[in-house]
């Protein structure tokens, strides 16, 4: 399936924390809504040895465009997945998130950017359990203080559960969940998109009807998307694959 990246429209509010720093608007800032790294490394202290998770990671993910990371269990794959949504910091080098140096920014300043610019799609849904799948879906626009119910009621319809607002997740079947999850993903129009194992707990069938509307959202948005897989058929569906084995890169 090809897919064109495209141009965001909205420009994204600058994040107010003068001791962090800031993209600078030359040619070599980062376009936003994209991702890049350079020489990245994540190592995390044993008691027998330091163990290194990812090493010497560079890469490049222009805005718009759909990107499969691939490779073996323990290949490091989550774990460049948090580093390059800003869920954690790498113990070397420099992760840039839509145009923003996430390596140097304080945990608030992650914290804007992700409000700001990210959606996420995870394996094991990550609903709030006491919340209905409409207080779900508005949850990411009332948090920043902007009424939710209308957009979160839309896209509820769009994914198919305009039945099923009320309803709360221990309602709602594995695949209903994450239909939710992905309206809840989108409901602030994300300029980027990360999901980690989307249909890594469906069953086929389920998986590959989830599939499809990740991808008939994201058309209609234009997100750039960034998908962990174990799936080599869910990511032969994205622009290209990004392969890793025992934490490195493959070329």
């Amino acid at each position: 399936m090809e897919h064109t990246p495209s141009t965001h429209a909205r420009h994204l509010a600058a994040i107010d924390a003068p001791s962090d720093p800031k993209p600078n608007a030359d040619a070599s800032t980062p376009q936003r809504g994209s991702l890049r790294t350079r020489g990245v490394g994540k190592t995390v202290p044993l008691p027998d040895a330091p163990l290194t998770i990812l090493d010497g990671i560079d890469l490049d993910i222009a805005p718009g465009e759909r990107v499969a990371i691939v490779g073996a269990s323990g290949s490091g794959k989550t774990t460049l997945l948090s580093l390059l949504a800003g869920l954690d910091l790498p113990s070397r080098g420099e992760v840039w998130l839509d145009g923003t140096p996430i390596h140097a920014a304080s945990e608030d300043a992650r914290a804007a950017v992700r409000a700001e610019a990210v959606g996420f799609v995870f394996q094991n849904f990550q609903l709030m359990p006491a919340m209905s799948a409409l207080d779900n879906v508005a949850l990411p626009l009332e948090l920043r203080g902007k009424s939710g119910s209308d957009a979160a009621r839309d896209l509820l319809q769009r994914v198919g559960l305009g039945e099923r607002l009320h309803h709360l997740p221990r309602q709602l079947s594995g695949g209903e969940q994450q239909r939710v999850a992905i309206a809840r993903a989108f409901v602030a129009r994300p300029c980027i998109l990360f999901a980690d194992e989307p249909t890594g707990n469906l069953d086929r069938r389920t998986g590959l009807a989830i599939e499809d509307l990740l991808f008939d959202m994201d058309a209609a948005r234009a997100a750039t998307v960034v998908i962990v897989t174990h799936d080599e058929r869910l990511a032969a569906r994205c622009d290209r694959q990004l392969r890793l084995d025992a934490g490195r890169l493959l070329p």
